[in-house]
């Protein structure tokens, strides 16, 4: 099916369904331009993409049946069976994750009407984040691109700016159109969408050991084989250079999906191309607990995310400063994004082990202060307080160190950020002894906070330890998650929080030391380590990667107005394929 659709008509349509619901939306003035460039003398090479979607691969799944096609395709390839989809897993949401670039909290699409969510503002105005064919068509008009599938939604709905859209009755009669079309046709960015997997997994469960979802998994791998055959029988083949994207728009657990759980968002991510030397890409995971919000109730919130016992828990005295006169608590931290999109937060406590953390106020606690983390303690009469500059921005995890003692016998606090001392100060006149309260141990908010900027983060591996550990300590404890059992200080070591549980309790490793409930409507996710010393190689592959890298491919400036979340990671690669 032909379609001639303007950019006049689709803002025309767009602005339409918008005003519908209070707002329009005003857009971005086009960016970038093809460059196409020219090998073996005058003939120009032309850069094309072709996207092809298992739909419901789960990625370690599909690792374990390893079908022919994608086997023969990992020896020139950059590719990852842990790759992950945003944490809404729904097939609508999932799909726009891969068109837009932007993640599902940001795109805000939930359903196959392909329309972002109004969310609390019923006047705000309504995200919109076009899709890869509405980019392509917006930059260079007269470019053809395809899209093939059996879900009419997509054609229609997500994909509406494609040149020609084929529907399907079954994945094999969408691979027989694309198949044809491959032959003579011509187009930048081609999709072609299969389903019997994601159908396979609905009816008989989402695993590799049952014989339905593994004889699809199998069958669709086969047609993949047959479209990438007609690719390469093209006539003008040695005149373009294409790279093959293939991926699962989510993955699934038990015979279901839609939600975080590594199941659901664990698809598998293969960027094949000729000259490619093959690389398997693959990141350490951490699975942690958002922290946000809060409603003004202390006894278990009916709005936002904590975790503490409701009142000190027999043992969490230990967690007081002046039970040794020494602790040093560590963390792993994430910022999120609060509603005006940035990471600044006024002034709010996420780590604590103190009534109200403000003045002299006995205990201690980590806090938010603008884009800063601020590390305090009050004994009652005196507070301190130290700063340690930028943490966590643009979604990068951080490991904060905080340490209490004494330094040529003065009370000394001093702060670390992935392992580098970023504050100190001394006070010989706040007494340590004194740094003690019954208030329990709290993960995330507290009632009392400055200006009512409450938290949105994710945080994991949290360790206390009755001593003052030591500047090597620190810094080798901030370059691994977990605590070796052959660590020097072992024996000091009083509370140890993986906080990757999956339940509503975050169990504490120390025998005989409390556990930390969790209050709220609480959800576990996975993200990518992105601590510093992670190699710069180990990366986690997305799918909101992959319209960035399409842009990169086609010579498409995708400037910062278009407000993409993905990952550049082909350009690390440019020796291999650029001549």
């Amino acid at each position: 099916m032909k379609k001639n659709i303007s950019i006049k008509s689709i803002l025309t349509i767009c602005c339409l369904a918008v005003l519908a619901l209070g707002s329009c939306k005003k857009y971005d003035n086009p960016a970038g331009f093809f460059e196409e460039y020219e090998k073996e003398g005058e003939t120009p090479i032309v850069r094309k993409v072709l996207i092809i979607s298992m739909d419901g691969g789960v990625g370690e799944e599909v690792k374990k049946v390893m079908p022919t096609t994608i086997k023969t395709l990992l020896g020139h390839s950059k590719y990852s069976f842990s790759a992950l989809t945003e944490p809404n897993t729904s097939d609508a949401s999932s799909w726009a994750t891969i068109a837009t670039g932007v993640g599902s909290p940001t795109h805000k699409i939930t359903d196959d009407t392909f329309m972002p969510g109004v969310g609390e503002d019923l006047h705000g105005e309504l995200p919109f984040y076009p899709s890869m064919f509405y980019r392509i068509l917006e930059v260079k008009p007269s470019s053809n691109t395809a899209v093939f599938s059996r879900w009419s939604a997509m054609n229609n709905l997500l994909f509406p700016e494609a040149t020609d859209a084929f529907y399907g009755t079954t994945d094999k009669d969408v691979k027989d159109k694309a198949v044809t079309f491959l032959k003579d046709k011509n187009a930048h960015l081609v999709v072609v969408n299969f389903q019997d997997v994601l159908n396979a997994g609905k009816s008989s469960g989402f695993l590799a050991a049952n014989k339905d979802y593994s004889d699809a998994i199998t069958r669709v791998d086969g047609y993949i084989g047959e479209v990438l055959a007609a690719l390469n029988a093209r006539e003008n083949k040695a005149f373009e250079d294409w790279l093959i994207i293939l991926t699962s728009s989510h993955g699934g657990i038990g015979n279901t999906y839609g939600g975080e759980s590594f199941a659901e968002r664990n698809v598998f991510s293969i960027y094949y191309h000729p000259d490619f030397k093959p690389n398997e890409l693959n990141a350490d995971l951490i699975n942690s607990v958002r922290f946000h919000g809060f409603d003004g109730s202390e006894n278990g919130p009916a709005k936002g995310v904590r975790a503490r016992n409701l009142t000190a828990a027999a043992g969490e005295e230990v967690y007081n400063v002046g039970q040794t006169g020494e602790l040093t608590v560590e963390a792993k931290i994430k910022i999120n994004k609060n509603a005006a999109g940035n990471y600044s937060y006024i002034y709010p406590p996420f780590l604590s082990k103190v009534a109200s953390r403000s003045g002299s106020t006995p205990g201690w606690s980590f806090f938010r202060a603008g884009n800063n983390i601020n590390f305090w303690l009050g004994d009652g009469s005196r507070g301190m307080e130290i700063s340690g500059g930028p943490v966590s921005l643009d979604d990068k995890w951080a490991h904060i160190t905080g340490v209490f003692g004494l330094e040529n016998g003065i009370p000394t606090a001093k702060f670390y950020v992935n392992g580098m001392e970023a504050a100190k100060k001394s006070d010989e006149n706040v007494n340590l002894k004194n740094v003690t309260t019954s208030s329990p141990l709290t993960f995330g908010f507290q009632g009392a906070v400055f200006s009512g900027g409450f938290i949105d983060m994710q945080m994991a591996d949290v360790h206390i330890w009755n001593k003052a550990l030591t500047a090597a300590e620190i810094l080798e404890n901030s370059k691994r998650v977990g605590v070796p059992t052959n660590h020097p200080k072992l024996e000091n070591l009083v509370g140890n929080w993986p906080m990757d549980d999956g339940t509503n309790i975050f169990k504490n490793k120390v025998s005989g030391r409390p556990d930390i409930p969790i209050q709220g409507d609480y959800k576990y996710s996975v993200t990518g380590n992105n601590l510093p010393y992670v190699d710069e190689n180990a990366i986690l592959l997305q799918n909101k990667d992959i319209a960035r890298q399409v842009y990169y491919w086609l010579h498409m400036t995708a400037p910062d107005t278009w407000k993409l979340e993905g990952q550049m990671f082909l350009n690390r690669f440019e020796v291999e394929f650029l001549k």
